[in-house]
């Protein structure tokens, strides 16, 4: 099955495609009598950092006693219900999210938080979805190939905020009305192309930038530490066991999420301390004299963020990194770019399967390779660079090396489930695979901390 509509996929034209998307939803909606009139909606896109800022405002707002629906990449929530996305894509299609958001008012839920994709909403599976918070996080080249450029990617996560213009129906939280608000990262290269679209509210957070017209969101003081984050904000203090810059830019959208509906975030503060963040994302495993980081970072900007980061607060001996991309023909640019990213940042390099999907694993990984030896090769370095395409071999291979003070850091995974390849998928769980990796290089003393 999977074979016949990847062959669909490339015979049949794109608009009619997403023609055949659109209908779908225009039915589901219809059958379904428009749910999103009867919940409020929000919207959360960007490159990077939806499903950590769609989890964390869900919890948020059930910490404040909100019963609240949340659709994301990795798991369904509706109310305390909990049920894990397989279908691995964060806007499944044929009218889930109209049925979605039907299940969510038929169990008393008053909030929907929906984590929007570029693909998502180019399919217009966002369709006849009444949005009443839109929020954009940040925007990086990804899925270049698929839309054919980054104006083109650029204007797919447009159509979110478009939708928001056309979202006419007047909700209500326990009383309060609802105003239809843009939240924006203020610094963002692409910030004013999406504070461009009317609202009757925008909200901006930032660490730099000042936006005119806009309410903003912005730290008066703020300190990232080994231990975590901590700022100041709007006379009150926070703190988060979460790690890196990053993460603290995630907190503030979350908090501009909770301003748009007309809540208080000054009794956030115990909730937000005991957030630990979300499994595989900057998850720390500490072993006997080393540490390992599993992160899901897939674009070469949130890579080399990830690597600062922890050169900047875990201050390793050494950094062994396991690298990997993406294949289906998807972003094939950035695959030498991953290389070049950890030859400047890495001090001994494993290249294997992330999920090669139907292309040849191995042209995957000798691109990445390309691009960390063409590095090495211009500011004449000389550093180690293995391919080993079994990931669980791959991971084994990195501990094995470890020394005293070292940091092994495995990208692209994350929590995800499984590998994804040409005909089958290979059940996979990278914590378990470092742990046991661990065990087998007989270290007993192991802790493990998300942060």
């Amino acid at each position: 099955m999977r074979k016949i509509l990847l062959f669909l996929r490339k015979i049949i034209p794109r608009p009619i495609l997403n023609f055949y998307h659109y209908l779908w939803s225009l039915f589901f909606a219809v059958v379904t009598g428009f749910p999103s009139r009867r919940i409020i909606v929000i919207g959360i896109t960007g490159t990077k950092g939806k499903t950590t800022v769609s989890y964390l405002t869900y919890y948020l707002l059930t910490k404040l006693g909100f019963k609240t629906a949340l659709s994301s990449s990795e798991y369904f929530f509706i109310g305390e219900e909990k049920v894990e996305n397989k279908s691995r894509l964060t806007m499944p299609g044929r009218g889930f999210l109209q049925r979605f958001l039907k299940q969510a008012i038929n169990k008393g839920c008053e909030i929907a938080i929906l984590e929007i994709t570029s693909e998502g909403l180019m399919q217009n599976r966002h369709s006849f979805i009444d949005f009443d918070i839109t929020v954009f996080l940040g925007l990086h080249p990804e899925h270049i190939e698929h839309h054919g450029s980054y104006e083109a990617y650029r204007n797919s996560k447009g159509k979110l905020f478009k939708a928001l213009e056309k979202s006419k129906t007047k909700k209500v939280l326990r009383g309060l009305p609802i105003r239809k608000t843009i939240i924006v990262n203020a610094d963002d290269f692409e910030a004013d192309y999406f504070l461009s679209f009317r609202a009757e509210q925008k909200i901006t957070y930032s660490l730099e930038a000042k936006i005119q017209d806009s309410f903003q969101i912005t730290p008066q003081s703020y300190k990232i530490t080994s231990k975590g984050l901590e700022f100041i904000l709007e006379n009150k203090k926070f703190s988060s066991p979460l790690l890196g810059k990053f993460s603290l830019y995630n907190i503030l959208a979350s908090f501009s999420i909770i301003k748009a509906l007309g809540l208080s975030i000054n009794n956030l503060d115990g909730f937000l301390k005991d957030f630990q963040g979300l499994p595989g994302r900057m998850e720390i495993i500490k072993a006997k004299g080393f540490q390992v980081v599993i992160d899901y970072a897939h674009t070469p900007h949130s890579i080399e963020e990830v690597y600062k980061t922890v050169l900047q607060l875990l201050k390793p001996k050494r950094l062994l990194c396991l690298i990997g991309s993406a294949g289906g023909l998807r972003d094939k640019w950035k695959r030498p770019v991953i290389g070049e990213i950890a030859a400047k940042y890495c001090n001994y390099i494993v290249i294997a399967n992330e999920d090669p999907f139907d292309e040849d694993p191995m042209s995957i990984l000798k691109s990445i390779e390309l691009g960390a030896k063409r590095y090495l090769a211009e500011f004449e370095i000389e550093k180690p660079i293995e391919i080993i395409p079994d990931r669980k071999e791959a991971i084994q291979r990195l501990i094995n090396l470890t020394e005293k003070g070292d940091v092994v850091i495995t990208i692209g995974k994350g929590n995800e489930p499984s590998i994804a390849f040409k005909d089958y998928s290979l059940p996979w769980n990278e914590k378990e695979v470092v742990l046991e990796a661990i065990k087998n290089k007989n270290h007993s003393k192991i802790s493990t901390k998300t942060l």
